[in-house]
């Protein structure tokens, strides 16, 4: 099946308040496996607060993800979908996956439903460029162990532009920040604000974002940095050296976050890490997070919340990264900024020629084989003064699935 018949397929209408209630149930799952098996397992369910996404675009419209999620009713209807990645994900591509197993924990969000469901959790074979269920897990919404807890902390809201489910909820979070270093989480969150609104076509589209500030406390400052043999306690358990490359920085167990923002109204999630090291990372629909206080703060912010954001890959190629063989070149990568020419027609063909763009090798990593649309993009140097023009439409795409 062709790309654009998935897209057709999956363009039906859903009326929300036919299936769904205004709350969002969280679902917890475990991620176990290796390099070369994975599964997947159901830990808890938690019922949470407003359903902020779209309310009339329940079926997502993009095949994106290395994973995606589908909810069906008990006859089978498909209510909702969306696609994710995952830290644990990107563990599997690096050489101590080809060694041993790991679980990791990832949590996903829906809109609470009605009636009883079933929530299916795919995969997509690397080999073939398809989604294949890995397991399909029942939920009764009247199931009394579904907790709701209340939340530790409240969001604060900096800028509204409109109702949350028209609207792109940007939600900052803070981490590594004491209770005396609130004041400064809330200048630079602020501060971040400013730097997306630099670009383009977020500068445009400023009145399609609500931004959300969650002033989440930690016992100590800044993240953890195991190649020093320096360890902070934090709300989220950030960290440098993720899968041993210094400079990347995470929050690796994901429920921890997940659990922070249980009380929070968001479409998409942005930690703002208080230490002035480079680092950071942007995981589609999972989340992306950086550092306060470098000098390259905004460029590298805006950067990965384009991966976060709008499922946009990394276009360098020369640079340190522990994945193996992230993208087999006779499979047309998902990302709508590169492409193996295996089917082009379903990217950016139709942009060729036109500001700048055309197919420049070098990309994801790897330097043959893959290509990127233009010489320098945001996604590809922290120099780039823009997006280029085949980035930008691909997150004019995202904006529009969550406002329209």
């Amino acid at each position: 099946m062709c790309l654009s018949q998935i897209f057709v397929s999956r363009a039906q209408t859903v009326v929300y308040y036919d299936h769904f209630t205004e709350e969002r149930l969280r679902i917890d799952l475990v991620f176990t496996g290796n390099a070369q098996t994975q599964d997947v397992f159901l830990h808890s369910l938690h019922r949470e607060s407003q359903w902020t996404g779209s309310r009339t675009q329940l079926i997502s419209p993009f095949i994106y993800g290395e994973y995606q999620y589908k909810v069906l009713s008990g006859d089978g209807q498909l209510l909702f979908s969306k696609g994710f990645n995952s830290l644990f994900m990107e563990w599997r591509t690096t050489r101590e996956a080809m060694e041993r197993d790991m679980a990791f924990n990832t949590s996903i969000w829906l809109p609470y439903p009605r009636d009883t469901v079933f929530v299916e959790v795919q995969e997509r074979v690397k080999s073939e460029g398809v989604y294949r269920t890995m397991k399909k897990f029942r939920i009764d919404p009247a199931d009394c162990l579904i907790s709701k807890e209340n939340a530790a902390c409240s969001a604060e809201i900096l800028e509204r532009n409109g109702p949350v489910e028209n609207r792109v909820d940007l939600l900052f979070v803070a981490e590594g920040y004491r209770q005396e270093e609130m004041e400064k989480f809330r200048q630079d969150a602020a501060r971040f604000t400013e730097y997306l609104f630099e670009y383009e076509p977020f500068r445009s589209r400023r009145a399609d974002f609500n931004i959300w500030i969650l002033p989440l406390v930690s016992e100590e400052s800044g993240p953890d940095m195991p190649q020093l043999d320096l360890w902070s306690t934090t709300a989220l358990g950030s960290s440098f050296h993720t899968f041993y490359t210094e400079r990347y920085l995470t929050a690796p167990d994901h429920r921890l976050l997940a659990g922070a923002v249980s009380g929070s109204p968001f479409d998409a999630l942005y930690v703002i890490v208080n230490t002035n090291k480079y680092g950071g990372g942007g995981i589609y629909n999972y989340y992306g997070l950086s550092m306060s206080d470098h000098q390259t703060s905004k460029e590298v912010f805006v950067h990965e919340f384009g991966h976060s954001f709008a499922g946009l890959a990394d276009e360098y190629y020369n640079s340190e990264v522990a994945y193996i063989e992230m993208y087999p070149l006779d499979v047309e990568p998902w990302e709508p900024n590169i492409t193996t020419l295996v089917d082009f027609g379903s990217k950016w063909e139709d942009m060729m020629d036109t500001e700048g763009v055309g197919l420049h090798e070098g990309a994801a990593y790897m330097a043959k084989g893959i290509y990127r649309p233009a010489p320098d993009c945001r996604m590809h140097t922290n120099l780039a003064p823009a997006f280029c023009p085949v980035c930008r439409r691909a997150v004019e795409k995202m904006i529009d699935y969550y406002t329209k």
